[in-house]
């Protein structure tokens, strides 16, 4: 019998912030994430879900939503997607997602996705992934197999294609268990990083083998990171060795080793709080809360009863741990959103 090797949510703009850190503390090994849909709409939170599996070492499955027409839309999906894929990844799964909505957009225009149809732009989006370096997998299920993808022509054109196969429910037969490489059981698991409810996956094929092979990025300049450095640098923190940091808006070994110093916070009263940290990383987070949340605190420098009720705000906004604390995780969610 084939063997679960580990689970794994997939992610879209549809579940908001999500703290990419959490999900895989849990334990979770790949996340599926949509890089966008039709004529090359990428999705709202692929940047961020993506850069954050990449600096963290998180396993992905990406998939592209199609609203294509024709098998030449279908080849131009693949490149919309693998263009952002390849931002971060040089060989990953990529899969071809069409669904109900695809059929219900396509009657809008005019078309008629048959089984003929939706068969050859699959094969279209996945023969151009492959052609891309990347690993062909399509999203499908018991009636989409049945009405809209003819499987045997396409294995016979791409040769191996994983199936991402959805059917919720506590198991699959014997002869769905061999065709599925991915199961997605649920659209309302509970997953810890993530708000509300979505959809969670069994991976019985381990990707790991054949594909996630990080691209060799050239980290730009992230001011948000640099008027962070400049902030510290003005507060005295110091590197490992006792040096500045070098202002380059990278989150390098260096940075990160002085976030692991601060932890800014609000000093307990009684009842209510009063300002405990104070300085420009103070004046800087302040400002980020403000960007982030649309606020406008007073950026003084002086973490109090705002700063702390602001900090709050944003960490259950960006899926973080509600303590009213900005240290390690918080500072590093407000460089990247």
């Amino acid at each position: 019998m084939k063997q679960a090797l580990y689970k794994g949510p997939d992610i879209s703009k549809h579940n908001g912030n999500v703290n990419i850190k959490r999900v895989r503390d849990a334990g979770y090994k790949r996340i599926g994430i949509r890089a966008g849909y039709g004529k090359n709409n990428v999705d709202e939170k692929f940047v961020s879900n993506a850069l954050a599996c990449f600096n963290l070492g998180v396993a992905a499955v990406i998939y592209w939503f199609s609203y294509a027409l024709s098998v030449i839309m279908a080849k131009n999906e693949a490149d919309y997607c693998c263009d952002q894929v390849e931002k971060y990844w040089q060989k990953c799964p990529v899969a071809y997602d069409l669904e109900y909505d695809t059929v219900r957009y396509a009657r809008t225009k005019g078309v008629n996705i048959t089984k003929d149809l939706a068969t050859n732009m699959a094969i279209a989006f996945l023969t151009r992934v492959k052609e891309r370096g990347h690993v062909p997998v399509i999203y499908t299920n018991r009636d989409y197999l049945k009405n809209y993808f003819n499987m045997d022509k396409i294995v016979a054109a791409l040769g191996k294609v994983y199936v991402w196969y959805a059917r919720y429910g506590t198991s699959l037969t014997d002869a769905e268990l061999n065709l599925a490489d991915i199961w997605q059981y649920t659209s309302s698991g509970s997953v810890p990083g993530i708000s509300g409810k979505c959809d969670i996956n069994i991976f019985y094929t381990d990707f790991e083998m054949v594909s996630s092979v990080p691209a060799q990025r050239e980290e730009t300049c992230n001011i948000n990171i640099q008027n962070f450095q400049k902030a510290a640098n003005a507060d005295g923190y110091r590197d490992a060795y006792g040096r500045k940091l070098t202002e380059d808006g990278k989150d390098g070994k260096n940075t990160q080793y002085v976030r692991k110093q601060i932890c800014l916070q609000a000093k307990r009263l009684g009842l209510t709080y009063k300002v405990g940290s104070t300085g420009e990383v103070a004046r800087w987070w302040q400002t980020r809360c403000n960007e982030i949340l649309g606020s406008n605190q007073d950026t003084d420098g002086r973490y109090g009863k705002t700063a702390r009720a602001e900090t709050i705000k944003l960490q259950k906004k960006l899926n973080l741990t509600s303590d009213g604390k900005a240290g390690y995780n918080s500072l590093q969610a407000a460089f990247y959103n």
